[in-house]
């Protein structure tokens, strides 16, 4: 592994490879032959540990691929540190001191990678509560309904509204408002299993996939989550209504499974556990109700930039009829519970 063990008709690529910052492994048999010193900056071990090693010893196990000859790959492998870099690789077959061996040559794609895992946490994070986001809550609701159609295994969704912001948001200010948001998000995140999905699902409202949890077990959760809304010391106090919908008895599309929890969500903030569905009932919307009289039919929309909201009036004719079809959300999401 050191100039001496080379032949002398290779000082030159020997000088060339140590000066250059291309990390160069170059394999015969079973074992690394040669590595330059860019290669051991990279791994993190010296030419001596290397010289006992096979280039895919440095590769965790889960992510081995065989490194086919004039191939060229990405891999992630495992620092001596245990610090994990992405590398793109080149492996050519060579002639090395008269024997076939195998030169491969590296390039660090560990920053890219880094930007690019953060790039795609902001993409389904809610920048406000860290929870995921309404696309995040579509990514996960689609899985969940394939794997239980596969198995048969229920998934239970829970939406959650916090009572009264509006009030919060009037006598404390709106970043007391925001702070009650990320203050339920916490709470979520406790009782939240690593399986389970939180997500905010726009302005006031959140939802809490559960998978592999029949009614029984969600409406133990939901609780749960009251009461620990009830008992928490900060002040203005928290409460929030909680829907319940379970797949498959509740539906077996996104849409009907958000419809049931809505429902239900409904006729807990109205106080009729009991009562019969509300004349009109938004998907992904906060609308849940509208006023029709005489000739003209009133709506009100609101709209969320954080936690303040807005509303927009509109009024049209009788005769136009109402369309339910689910608004563009900016809503966010994070990790499950129990």
């Amino acid at each position: 592994m050191n100039s001496k063990a080379l032949p002398e008709s290779d000082a030159r690529f020997h000088a060339l490879v140590e000066t250059i910052a291309t990390p160069i492994f170059i394999s015969r048999g079973e074992r690394l032959h040669y590595v330059n010193h860019a290669a051991e900056a990279i791994t993190g071990y010296s030419r001596e540990e290397l010289s006992s090693m096979n280039f895919l010893d440095l590769v965790p196990p889960d992510s081995r691929e065989p490194v086919g000859l004039a191939s060229r790959c990405e891999v992630r492998i495992l620092t001596k540190h245990h610090e994990e870099r992405w590398l793109d690789i080149t492996a050519t077959a060579i002639d090395f001191d008269d024997e076939p061996g195998t030169l491969i040559s590296a390039f660090d794609l560990t920053k890219r990678k880094q930007v690019e895992a953060q790039a795609q946490l902001l993409a389904i994070t809610d920048p406000l509560t860290g929870l995921g986001n309404y696309r995040r809550l579509l990514e996960v609701l689609h899985a969940e309904i394939e794997r239980s159609g596969r198995t048969g295994r229920p998934f239970a969704v829970l939406l959650l509204d916090v009572d009264q912001l509006k009030k919060i948001n009037d006598h404390y200010g709106h970043l007391m408002g925001s702070q009650a948001l990320c203050r339920l998000a916490d709470v979520l995140r406790v009782f939240c299993r690593s399986i389970d999905t939180a997500a905010r699902y726009g302005g006031d409202e959140f939802a809490v996939i559960l998978p592999e949890t029949g009614v029984a077990a969600a409406r133990l959760v939901a609780s749960r989550i009251r009461s620990r809304l009830t008992t928490d010391s900060f002040q203005p106090p928290l409460s929030a209504s909680i829907g319940v919908a379970v797949c498959p008895q509740d539906g077996e599309t996104i849409e009907a499974l958000l419809r049931e929890a809505d429902r239900e969500l409904y006729r807990m903030k109205c106080g009729e556990r009991e009562a019969t569905t509300p004349s009109v009932c938004s998907l992904t919307s906060s609308v849940r109700s509208a006023d029709f009289s005489g000739t003209k039919r009133k709506t009100k929309a609101k709209l969320y930039f954080g936690n303040l909201s807005f509303e927009a009036t509109n009024r049209s004719r009788t005769e136009r009829r109402i369309k339910t079809t689910p608004p563009h959300r900016s809503a966010v999401i994070g990790t499950g519970a129990e």
